[in-house]
């Protein structure tokens, strides 16, 4: 199963407007965020990666090849259109995966091993998102985005729900079915990753995989999440 991470947007809400190096290329633990993620996924047995580049894509094909790409296969994909919705970098994925289940991953969610696991290794043929329902734990809860699950069933998905019960932590395992609901969304005007899901929502098509206890994640989204990260590294290898 080909994983694709997501690494073609500039990580405005880290930096503002000002040029910057890629977000995931930030100093984390003993690498940096992207190479903590690859490292995680590498230790459960993921050894290929569709990386979908975009902003100083030179950057970071110069910083994998300088690591030997972590002895992983890593294959590139180019979004000229990485200023529009994410939804747009994961259906540029498509010629990569083909009709083939993926595990999705955002470059600035960073996820234990055990977590990546569980959701790699769920049954189900449905579409998959993996949350957490420790709401109190959440750092930055008004930033997350929100969902709504019914026994395993996804409901709803959006940082302005006023009713959930989970978050969504950044990874996904989709399916082919992913890309025909993004394309339409993309004809009604929507082109971001949850406008896709809303839509295999609509079709009883996107269930929830709950984080466990020992589990844990956290979306590197701004200065103050990165901070909080920092302290506490080990959570997250």
């Amino acid at each position: 199963m080909k994983v694709v991470i997501i690494t073609a947007g500039m990580g405005s809400r880290m930096w503002g407007q000002t040029n910057k190096i890629p977000k995931t290329l930030l100093p984390y633990g003993s690498g940096t965020i992207l190479s903590t993620i690859l490292e995680n996924f590498q230790s459960i047995g993921h050894t290929d990666i569709v990386t979908v580049i975009g902003y100083e894509k030179a950057r970071i094909v110069e910083y994998l090849a300088q690591h030997g790409n972590f002895g992983l296969n890593i294959e590139y994909i180019e979004n000229n259109e990485w200023k529009q919705g994410n939804g747009r970098s994961v259906l540029a994925a498509e010629p990569a995966v083909g009709n083939e289940p993926f595990i999705l991953s955002m470059s600035d969610h960073i996820v234990s091993p055990g977590a990546l696991k569980k959701i790699t290794n769920e049954p189900s043929k449905k579409n998959l998102l993996l949350v957490d329902t420790r709401i109190a734990d959440i750092f930055d809860i008004n930033d997350a985005t929100k969902v709504q699950i019914d026994d395993r069933a996804i409901t709803d998905i959006g940082k302005e729900l006023r009713s959930y019960n989970a978050v969504d932590c950044g990874i996904f395992r989709l399916t082919g079915r992913f890309f025909a609901a993004m394309k339409e969304q993309m004809r009604n005007g929507k082109d971001s990753i949850s406008a896709g899901i809303k839509m295999l929502i609509e079709t009883n098509d996107m269930e929830a995989v709950v984080m466990e206890s020992q589990h844990h994640w956290i979306d590197l989204d701004t200065p103050g999440s990165y901070d909080h990260a920092k302290r506490q590294t080990e959570l997250f290898m």
